[in-house]
């Protein structure tokens, strides 16, 4: 074969190559990894939460300058209401560690019923009963710390810090005139009122949280809220007064739904 056949024999084996590559399909390009996001506690989250509270009540009256006997002394009754609000915070995670803050506002029906103190009438003389109603717990708040350890998309923790909360009271003081003998009584409603109070506490409690996805978490949390004493003084004369005193904490445990960002 001469120099010149064989120059012609591989431009032709050249253009066929060409030809039959290009009608080869073309290759397509793999599609980029793109890494599943590593969820973290880390981030702003508001919510909504509703619960039961309820309350064990300790009350007392103290005579104030009163020389007429005077009938005083302690009772405690139980009560138990809905609460429910909304909660707003935030998380820093450290490996397996969890701490935030948070702060909430609720709306609680939490009642103490009332209770009287009634004078054992044994002799004459001005005997004065103290009767209280109608206090109650409508609503409080808490900015609380929150420590806790996570186990992936469960978190186990311990919060508390401050409480406030709005305590309302009523009630009223009657005296009874005892004659005899033979023993004869008459009672009359000397002063009557109410109040409303704001007072200041702690919250202490714990709770456990589960993030179904990485933006809706859902917890069960358990409080004990102490809101100090709810007084009340009833002046009955310029130099006779009886002051109340109740306490103002109860217990509450509520479920709670988290939108994270």
């Amino acid at each position: 074969m001469s120099i010149r056949s064989a120059l012609l024999a591989s431009a032709a084996i050249l253009v066929a190559g060409s030809a039959f590559a290009a009608d080869l399909p073309a290759r397509i390009a793999p599609a980029p990894y793109i890494a599943a996001p590593i969820f973290t506690w880390t981030g702003f989250y508001v919510g909504l939460n509703a619960g039961g509270a309820w309350n064990s009540n300790n009350g007392f009256s103290s005579p104030g300058f009163i020389i007429a006997p005077t009938i005083y002394g302690a009772s405690s009754n139980n009560d138990t209401g809905f609460t429910g609000g909304v909660q707003a915070g935030y998380n820093w995670q450290f490996g397996s560690f969890v701490t935030g803050v948070e702060a909430d506002i609720n709306y609680a029906d939490n009642n103490r019923n009332g209770n009287t103190f009634v004078p054992t009438v044994v002799a004459p003389g001005t005997y004065y009963t103290v009767s209280r109603n109608g206090d109650s717990n409508n609503w409080f708040g808490t900015l609380r710390a929150r420590f806790g350890v996570a186990f992936d998309r469960a978190l186990i923790y311990g919060t508390g810090g401050l409480a406030f909360g709005g305590n309302n009271g009523g009630g009223s003081v009657s005296q009874t005139i005892v004659t005899g003998p033979p023993l004869v009584s008459t009672t009359t409603t000397l002063v009557g009122g109410g109040n409303n109070n704001s007072n200041v506490g702690w919250a202490l409690g714990a709770g456990v949280e589960y993030a179904f996805t990485n933006s809706l978490s859902a917890k069960v949390e358990y409080l004990h809220v102490d809101l100090g004493r709810n007084n009340r003084t009833f002046t009955v004369t310029p130099t006779t007064f009886i002051a109340v005193h109740d306490d103002a904490k109860f217990d509450l445990v509520r479920a709670g739904l988290n939108f994270r960002f």
